[in-house]
């Protein structure tokens, strides 16, 4: 496999054969292709990790959530239903999270670049996430 290097600047990402320590277009330093390599696999960990874990945690629970104050297998969620609800879709969001860093690793893994949609789409996320968190924080407060 050829070296190659790419801009770390997201508005150049030029990308050079060799092994390049700063860009010959902007002068920012450049990434290499083995560097990428090495985060793709810790995207794609972090992604199977969360899908992984949370998936677990939303099936065990995600059913107690949604029905407060039923007995199930000797426990039961003593919230209501839409605080059962948001934590519901803060696990869905965290999965998602989980998965969209999967895709990144798998595309960073295959080009060695990162896909800017993809970065994109896991802030657009990250936020979602962020409201969530606080709503659900407000109604366990009771405000």
């Amino acid at each position: 496999m050829p070296n190659i290097s790419t801009c770390n600047s997201p508005t150049c990402a030029v990308t050079v054969d060799g092994k390049v320590q700063t860009c010959p277009k902007c002068g920012g330093p450049m990434r290499h292709l083995t560097e990428s390599k090495a985060r793709a696999w810790v995207l794609i960990f972090c992604g199977l990790f969360l899908i992984g874990l949370m998936g677990v945690v939303t099936i065990y629970t995600a059913p107690m959530m949604l029905s407060p104050g039923t007995d199930m297998g000797g426990s039961s969620w003593e919230g209501t239903l839409e605080q059962g609800q948001l934590a519901v879709a803060l696990f869905a969001i965290i999965i998602l999270l989980g998965g969209i860093s999967l895709a990144n690793g798998v595309y960073m893994l295959k080009t060695g670049k990162q896909n800017k949609g993809l970065i994109v789409l896991t802030i657009a996320v990250a936020i979602v996430l962020a409201v969530v968190v606080y709503m659900l924080t407000r109604t366990f407060k009771g405000e």
